[in-house]
């Protein structure tokens, strides 16, 4: 009896090469427009009603007469402020009674 010693054949599998291949091309496609591409720029025309916006530049804003003007002093305080004693329970953590 013989005994016979053969090396095994590695079968070339022509679909994991093309796979690997395009991945590869995939992936180096992929970091030549994120890293080296030179982004296109958008061009877009402006609707004419954001092409005058310097009065908004100079409008001056004092808080002295926002808090004194009638508006403001028509609101109704809906949250009633803590008192300094009675600001909570002593322990957040316990149920109410």
């Amino acid at each position: 009896m013989a005994i016979i010693v053969e090396e095994e054949k590695t079968k070339v599998n022509i679909l994991k090469i093309v796979m690997w291949v395009a991945l590869l091309a995939i992936i180096g496609v992929a970091v030549y427009y994120i890293f080296f591409a030179e982004p296109q720029l958008v061009e877009f025309a402006v609707p004419p009603a954001f092409l005058n916006i310097n009065p908004l530049a100079t409008v001056s804003l004092n808080p002295d007469e926002v808090i004194n003007g009638q508006a403001f002093q028509a609101l109704k305080p809906y949250v009633t402020p803590p008192t300094p004693g009675n600001s909570g329970r002593p322990n957040p953590f316990a149920p109410p009674l």
